[in-house]
């Protein structure tokens, strides 16, 4: 979470660093003055999500999520190549951010957001069908995050590398499809047909929300990047092929990941 700490505005005025200073810069040429998302307070938030809700355990972090619950034919053989393939475009917005009471420097932020799932089914006859989607949508809440009001509006041509407004709450994502099992619920009558199957996910999430303000710092800079090397071409094929060193054929054997005395 965020630590106050002294900095403030900074008593060096952008422009050529004199000699006699250089050295207290790192030989910096000049002083800058750049305008860049500042992180002012970040959380991570871990979620393991299960399919079947007898699994759950909120006191161990475990949550059902009835999306990764999903109804598929009791012919199904098994569900392989389940992965999160990423965010859906425009999916994560900001459903509230209020104030903590007596901090109105400190935010609740609530959002939503939703992850595609790709999954591929296999009949039985072992032969795999075409690939699946699985929409996981889900709404959250962190904080107390420190997340001040900006001074100003900022409003500028969309053509930035970063949203225009004066606030931004980011997310960064990372999410894996840890097991995939199959639930058959049995009907009491002695109709199989009437048998019900589940596909049940379980899946591992990573949020990170971070409460970021557009400022202006100022920086030591070493002047202008350089212009960028010349692209190298690539050079005829085999020639290529040729000057490289044949691959193994066999699989690595066990001693060639022991170091050291016998085991």
């Amino acid at each position: 979470m965020y630590k106050q700490t002294s900095c403030g505005i900074s008593m060096y005025t952008p422009g050529v660093i004199p000699e006699e200073l250089r050295e207290q810069f790192g030989n910096a040429c000049e002083l800058v003055c750049v305008q860049i998302p500042k992180v002012y307070d970040s959380c991570l938030l871990r979620l393991c999500l299960v399919g079947d809700p007898d699994k759950a355990n909120e006191a161990e972090g475990i949550f059902f999520d009835a999306d990764l619950r999903l109804r598929i034919p009791c012919s199904v053989d098994g569900i392989v190549n389940a992965r999160v393939v990423g965010l859906l475009p425009n999916s994560f917005k900001i459903i509230d951010k209020r104030e903590v009471p007596g901090d109105p420097n400190k935010k609740i932020i609530s959002y939503t957001y939703a992850l595609e799932i790709k999954y591929t089914v296999v009949n039985d006859e072992g032969i795999p069908q075409p690939e699946d989607t699985l929409i996981l949508r889900r709404s959250e809440t962190v904080g107390p995050l420190y997340c001040p009001d900006s001074e100003t509006i900022i409003r500028e041509t969309p053509y930035t590398n970063y949203p225009v407004d004066e606030d931004i709450i980011k997310l960064e994502i990372i999410a894996k499809v840890l097991d995939v099992q199959i639930d058959k619920e049995e009907c009491p009558c002695t109709d199989p047909y009437q048998d019900v199957c589940f596909a049940v996910f379980t899946v591992g999430i990573y949020n990170i929300v971070k409460c970021e303000l557009v400022v202006q710092l100022v920086m030591p800079a070493f002047g202008f990047c350089p212009p960028p090397r010349p692209c190298e071409k690539t050079g005829d094929p085999c020639e290529i092929f040729n000057s490289q060193l044949p691959p193994a054929f066999f699989p690595p054997q066990l001693d060639d990941f022991i170091t050291g005395p016998c085991v």
